[in-house]
């Protein structure tokens, strides 16, 4: 996607007639949505997925999306860099790096899916987020250092806020925390919290296992601070793991990557000198919005809500990858690849696409907020709230009918909003133990009116899904996307030998 003006404009001014003509529609509640969608949520739909669905050069997407337009308003932000651990196996402790530990759960959930390169260990940038009180939006930011910056900060998050470890969304190859502060700002308000946004590794110059290496970091770094941190240790149960899309991927590959160590036998991690003592169970609460699980886009909700969302389906030629990326220097891999997050037999790997983990996975794990509209991304959702209920957790499902992906993210309409708002207040209540566990779901209308669903019935066969979505179904579902990944990879990388 080009988001330069030039860029915009080669997309926009094709299908303006066709713009038009839909904005004219739902204006006169005379579109093909008008009876689930708001005006404003149609036009935004129709103008957004020409655009989304014309993919532009990788590293100039990149770069457009990372732009930082500055700090102004009542945001308060302070930019932090986690130092990057020099530990690895303690014989004496028996306690493994952060990077070793990654390793061995790939290992025990993946099975013979194990095709991946050991990244390096890094130093990890990121942002400390809050809500700046008693400023104009216009208020510049003080020039002062970043820990003072961090100091006032402080001032204004409630003691017992919670923190929100925030992952952006960007198909894990785009955007950034500074895309983002719009997002961690309102949450930090609206929770009376701060949050602290990562700045992860980004594909595919960094595939899997990159980003989860970051992030699980970022995690050590909250209850651990390394010296000269800006802040104190943050206990597990204040801490909330969050995030948008495939963001929200993210945070839950590292809710269920901590998960498995504590299975495995590995409740501790050494960090910056220290045995560091993990226990999932102890984590405050999962919040994710139109989460991004399943990186095949296996399911039938992929091509079900096409009228609805504004991501266009993939392509069914399976002889190209897709997106099919203009050439550049970040892509195509020098070790050609089908997906940009990783190679083609991990799209099944648990860590990789969180719908392949079975509802077992999920026993035992904390509670867990999610919202979805009507999009590519509902069946995976739906899903996964399915298995934790069913494995004995607590979920509340967030469903906003015909709504489309990212929407509680903008909040636009009444729907946005109150999805974001449940999100917040669920990220406070969980901060505090007070989510209790329930046996049913919402899905609300554009005009608020909200009907339940049993959570054993998501991803059933309804109305609009004609199949039911069992886990016999899902899983092979997701090995025949596996398969002909597989096969395209093979087959891009035997021409890439004979060209040499």
């Amino acid at each position: 996607m080009d988001i330069s003006p030039l860029g915009i404009a080669k997309v926009i001014i094709p299908n303006l007639p066709f713009i038009i003509k839909s904005t004219i529609l739902a204006l006169l509640s005379r579109s093909p949505n008008a009876s689930v969608q708001d005006v404003i949520t149609e036009v935004i739909v129709i103008t957004a997925r020409p655009m989304l669905s014309t993919p532009a050069a990788i590293l100039k997407s990149q770069i457009q999306s990372q732009i930082d337009w500055g700090v102004w308003g009542q945001t308060w932000i302070a930019k932090y860099t986690i130092p990057r651990p020099q530990d690895d196996f303690s014989g004496d402790t028996g306690a493994y790096s952060a990077r070793n530990a990654l390793v061995k759960a790939i290992e025990k959930l993946g099975g013979e899916q194990n095709a991946f390169d050991l990244p390096d260990v890094v130093d990890v940038q990121a942002e400390w987020t809050g809500y700046r009180n008693g400023v104009s939006i216009f208020a510049r930011r003080p020039n002062i250092p970043e820990h003072e910056q961090y100091k006032m900060m402080m001032r204004e998050v409630a003691t017992n806020g919670p923190t929100v470890l925030y992952f952006h969304g960007g198909a894990f190859c785009l955007m950034d925390p500074v895309t983002h502060r719009p997002t961690t700002f309102a949450l930090a308000q609206q929770t009376h919290g701060r949050c602290f946004s990562v700045r992860y590794r980004l594909a595919p110059q960094d595939p899997f296992p990159s980003a989860l290496l970051d992030a699980l970091i970022a995690y050590l770094s909250l209850i651990s601070p390394p010296h000269d941190s800006f802040h104190e240790p943050v206990p597990p149960g204040k801490i909330i793991l969050s995030g948008d899309s495939s963001g929200a991927g993210l945070a839950t590959s590292l809710l269920l990557l901590l998960t498995t160590l504590n299975r495995m036998g590995i409740n501790c991690i050494r960090f910056h000198g220290v045995n560091v003592p993990i226990n999932a169970t102890e984590i405050a609460g999962l919040a994710i919005t139109s989460p991004w699980l399943d990186i095949s886009r296996s399911l039938p909700s992929v091509t079900r809500n096409i009228q609805y969302d504004m991501i266009a389906p993939p392509s069914s030629d399976y002889t190209v990858p897709y997106p099919n990326f203009p050439h550049d220097s970040a892509w195509p891999a020098k070790s050609p690849r089908v997906e940009t997050y990783c190679e083609a037999s991990m799209v099944t790997h648990p860590l990789v696409s969180p719908l392949a983990a079975n509802k077992e996975h999920w026993r035992g794990v904390a509670p867990v907020y999610i919202s979805v509209g009507w999009e590519s991304m509902q069946d995976e959702a739906e899903i996964l709230a399915r298995r934790v209920h069913e494995a004995g957790g607590t979920i509340i499902f967030d469903g906003y009918v015909g709504m489309p992906h990212y929407f509680a993210m903008m909040p636009w309409n009444e729907a946005g909003r109150t999805a974001f708002a449940n999100c917040a207040t669920f990220c406070v209540e969980a901060a505090h133990g007070r989510v209790t566990r329930r046996s049913f779901g919402l899905w609300t209308n554009k005009h608020g009116k909200s009907e339940s669903i049993q959570l054993e019935k998501l991803g059933m066969c309804d109305n609009e899904r004609k199949v039911d979505l069992d886990d016999f179904l899902v899983n092979e579902l997701l090995e025949n996307q596996r398969r002909w990944r597989i096969n395209l990879e093979r087959s891009l990388r035997d021409c890439e030998k004979t060209r040499q």
